[in-house]
């Protein structure tokens, strides 16, 4: 029946009960939403004075509100004379740390907005945890973060009956124990952005339904793959993802993940998979019934599911069907390759198809834009990486515009890249050949470029671009210059001496022509090595707009 007035908790006095109090409550409610009230000492004139006439050590501290999260706490004093904090919602249970042991801590790990309570005559202890929808957000420098926010947000608290859970820690103190599957989904959601998952798959079993979930549990389950979070792709992160879709099979739950693509994922990383996490033969094959695993499934098309990713699921199937039977072998199937891939795997083989004729053809209509030079710096490895991924308003890079000549210095040595110590250029050739914008064509240029790049001891023994031009040192080199001698028009001398070495190599052991171009290609390496080890050198430029 005594005067009440509010205490600043904001402004509490450092090491003061009041500020050991604003800590407590901080990690469940924003302070702003919390109440301390404090009796009104007898005589205080007015608001100002009873304010101040309250005490710091938490003597004159009546009750403590968080309206929001309907929790309400009365000050009383212990056995020991210490003010304790009696929950008015839970009969004799009161805010505690006498329970705080090691492996108390371990429980709470993961839950950093939590209350540890006690029931003051057994000593039972609980776990009072608000219900705020944690967000574990992207952190690039730390990609394996367990950091939490809290969403804090009003609306989420009023579409749910209770707004918080509370658990009760057994009594060896090795887990925490939910009351209703809610509760249950709510901590099995803190474990696994936690990225606890031994944890995950114990209580697994906890969050079993065969019946539609509510508002507040589905919105739990959803939340857990929510694109608020980082994404976990950890191997038994799939694993409890698909250990939740095996107990969740016979409710009808649209799960907030694609089970195909999951599974697809577990197989691909099932090596790495924890063994307390691994699923055993029989949840697999009940979930890969479940799964698109024929690209003639009616699913399929509407899945937007990679082929590859479905052949994993089916052929991981007939491997766990063979062994259930007791067979050693099973039929497996894999994805046709791609016929437009530009990677080096699909090789053009344009060189061998070309005569003398349509050999002069080609090289006349050759006209590229390209500036040599021995070394290519990181700058300009940068820049020019660049270029590929975004194009220039002005124009794309292509091989046949200037790309050729770039990636061929490369790959034959005479444009260096050091990176950090060592020549890196055919490497970065290698990569780079993709990603121009005509990679994908069939061409003398291209053929030449995957062969060289699919046998890199090849390229360092192949003639060295040199620009021999006496006139007309522009940045644009021809096949055929009007009137050449053959100095004028290096790129087409460098194409016709490639192609005829390249087709002389594949000629039988023995032939004269094949035993005379090898020795005239290990000459050429051996002066080289002489050269570069009298004066060194380096290399590296890049054109091709």
């Amino acid at each position: 029946d005594a005067e009440l007035v509010l205490v600043d908790l904001l402004h509490a006095p450092p090491e003061s009960f009041l500020f050991s109090l604003a800590s407590v409550l901080a990690r469940v409610e924003q302070l702003a939403h919390v109440l301390a009230w404090a009796r009104a000492p007898a005589g205080a004139a007015d608001d100002e004075a009873v304010a101040a006439a309250c005490k710091p050590d938490g003597s004159s501290l009546a009750l403590v509100q968080c309206p929001r999260l309907k929790l309400s706490f009365e000050a009383r004093r212990g056995p020991s004379g210490d003010v304790r904090l009696y929950s008015l919602d839970h009969a004799d249970i009161f805010v505690t740390n006498g329970g705080r042991f090691a492996s108390t801590a371990r429980l709470l790990e993961g839950i950093p907005h939590s209350l540890l309570l006690e029931h003051a005559s057994n000593g039972e202890l609980q776990v009072m945890v608000p219900a705020f929808l944690p967000v574990r957000p992207l952190i690039a420098t730390y990609p394996f973060s367990t950091e939490l926010v809290l969403d804090r947000g009003e609306k989420w608290l009023e579409e749910i009956d209770n707004p918080y859970y509370v658990y009760k820690i057994h009594v060896s103190l090795s887990f925490l124990s939910a009351s209703t599957l809610a509760s249950a989904l709510y901590l099995l959601l803190l474990r696994f952005l936690h990225r606890d998952y031994a944890a995950v798959v114990a209580l697994v079993d906890t969050v079993s339904s065969d019946t539609a979930l509510s508002k507040e549990e589905k919105t739990i389950l959803q939340h857990m793959h929510s694109t608020r979070h980082d994404i976990d792709h950890h191997p038994d992160a799939h694993a409890c993802r698909l250990k939740i879709s095996f107990v969740m099979l016979d409710a009808p739950v649209e799960l907030p993940w694609t089970l195909t693509v999951e599974m697809a994922h577990y197989v691909n990383k099932l090596s790495q998979v924890t063994a307390n996490c691994r699923l055993s033969a029989e949840e697999e094959l009940a979930l890969l019934n479940s799964c698109i695993v024929d690209v003639a499934d009616p699913r399929f098309r509407k899945s937007g599911l990679d082929m590859y990713q479905v052949l994993l699921c089916k052929n991981r199937r007939s491997q766990l069907r063979a062994e259930a039977a007791g067979v050693s072998t099973c039929l497996v199937e894999t994805p046709a390759r791609r016929q437009s891939s530009a990677w080096i795997a699909d090789w053009d083989s344009s060189l061998t198809t070309y005569d003398s004729a349509r050999l002069h053809k080609f090289v006349g209509e050759l006209q590229m834009k390209f500036v040599h030079s021995r070394v290519l710096s990181l700058d300009g490895v940068v820049a020019l990486v660049e270029s590929l991924n975004a194009p220039k308003a002005g124009g794309v890079l292509t091989i046949a515009g200037g790309g050729f000549l770039l990636l061929y210095c490369l790959l034959s040595g005479s444009t260096e890249v050091k990176l950090v110590s060592e020549n890196c250029g055919v490497s970065l050739a290698t990569m780079l050949l993709p990603l121009y914008a005509d990679a994908t064509e069939r061409s003398l240029l291209h053929s030449i470029l995957k062969t060289l790049a699919r046998k890199p001891l090849l390229g360092p023994f192949l003639p060295e671009f040199v620009d021999t031009r006496k006139h007309n040192r522009r940045e644009v080199f021809v096949g055929i210059a009007p009137g050449d001698d053959g100095t004028e028009a290096p790129l087409g001398t460098l194409i016709k001496n490639v192609l005829h070495e390249l087709l002389a190599l594949s000629r039988p052991a023995g032939d004269p022509l094949r035993s005379t171009v090898q020795r005239r290609m290990l000459q050429r390496r051996v002066d080289a090595v002489t050269k570069a080890r009298m004066f060194g050198f380096g290399g590296g430029g890049w054109g091709g707009w």
